[in-house]
């Protein structure tokens, strides 16, 4: 029992940097995640590495292909914006039952987000940008309390993650998120729910649109 709690904690460990280097590009979409290769730079058995993949797999930021293996998941430019589009609905919904329940400590956890999102934007400190920017929307899905909003939350989110950082390396929409995240905030913090489901509405699929610019850009400059 001792041995199987130490795999599964060390297949956890695996998990979060193999999530980290998709998310941050190391490994790219159809890059293939070798087995072998993975546990002999990790420095660990191949099993605690065999469940990581498998965790990938189900949270859709990695796809099986039989008799070939593992691979980094491609998106599909149908699939980033149905992606979007659910993240949409789901913060919109989110946002709007919130109306009049925010907490004195929710409303002091939302002025922090907001200066973070204004000093990282001056130090011009994208990589910590982006993990403010993640925390505060899934923050958002946090405060409704519904459990099972938050995990389906989890897993769009975490397929979100190949490409939202597509959006932001364009400076003039790096300074357009900010202004947007603040604006959420303020109207949050006022109680203007339905304004604040609107600004989100609109950032997200300034975000979606951007990515998808990004993308096309770099498959067109590839074929190149």
């Amino acid at each position: 029992m001792e041995s199987l709690r130490q795999v599964q904690t060390i297949s956890r460990q695996v998990y979060q940097i193999l999530k980290d280097e998709i998310a941050s590009g190391v490994y790219k979409p159809n890059d293939w995640l070798q087995e072998k290769e993975l546990a002999e730079r990790l420095q660990v058995s191949r099993s605690p590495v065999r469940e990581a993949l498998r965790q990938l797999a189900a949270d859709g930021l990695a796809v099986e292909i039989p008799n070939k293996g593992m691979f980094v998941r491609s998106f599909s430019l149908k699939e980033i914006m149905e992606i979007y589009e659910i993240r949409k609905m789901m913060e919109s919904s989110a946002l709007k039952s919130l109306k009049g329940k925010l907490t004195e400590e929710m409303k002091r956890t939302l002025e922090s987000f907001r200066e973070d999102f204004i000093r990282l934007h001056q130090e011009g400190n994208l990589d910590e940008y982006i993990n403010v920017d993640s925390a505060f929307h899934r923050y958002i899905i946090e405060c409704t309390g519904n459990t099972i909003l938050m995990e389906l939350y989890r897993k769009v989110r975490t397929m979100n993650m190949t490409f939202r950082i597509l959006s932001l390396r364009d400076k003039e929409r790096f300074d357009e998120s900010q202004k947007e995240h603040v604006q959420i905030i303020d109207h949050m913090i006022a109680d203007e729910m339905e304004k604040a489901a609107s600004v989100n509405d609109t950032h997200l699929t300034l975000a979606k649109e951007t990515a998808i610019q990004q993308i096309s850009e770099n498959n067109g400059n590839n074929e190149n």
